[in-house]
């Protein structure tokens, strides 16, 4: 792990609602609970995306990035507008059910179910389709997103308690 890190140049932490979408070489970090992440990744164009959202719609709050629906449709229309929308590698993490708030009473899915869920139909929507991830479960995940060829290396962390 200290090689993929030591290997880039330009290393980013990426916090809850934010993005990060570029055409250059960067290793992309973040921790996820119930929350996900999409990477989108376009080989022919060096074109590298990834989101971290919390909550499954944006209902109506189409600029918070917070939201998967939100997060994802913005990431993608960047890939669009940088033409590399074709050939779009796309892979989903996270969404694991670690949370107690908002949980399955009302709708039969905790959070993070609903935010894969969400996160799901989206990219179908998109006509795109998933080329891998690693989803659901009772533990979070760390991941590390190298933007120069797609990869995301992945650690499950322990579970507390």
């Amino acid at each position: 792990m200290k090689d993929l890190i030591t290997s880039h140049i330009h290393n980013i932490y990426l916090k809850p609602g934010e993005v990060v979408v570029t055409l250059k070489p960067v290793l992309v970090s973040t921790v996820l609970g119930s929350c996900v992440a999409v990477t989108l990744f376009s080989p022919d164009r060096g074109f590298g995306a990834i989101c971290h959202a919390m909550l499954p719609n944006a209902s109506g709050q189409s600029k918070d990035m917070r939201y998967v629906d939100a997060a994802l449709l913005y990431i993608y229309r960047k890939a669009q507008e940088c033409g590399a929308s074709q050939k779009l590698v796309v892979k989903l993490f996270g969404g694991a059910r670690v949370l107690n708030v908002g949980s399955a009473e009302s709708t039969g899915y905790s959070v993070g179910e609903q935010n894969v869920a969400r996160a799901l139909e989206v990219i179908a929507s998109l006509g795109l389709s998933v080329a891998g991830g690693d989803t659901g479960g009772l533990v979070g995940r760390k991941l590390f997103f190298c933007t120069r060829d797609g990869d995301v290396y992945l650690r499950k962390m322990r579970r507390i308690g």
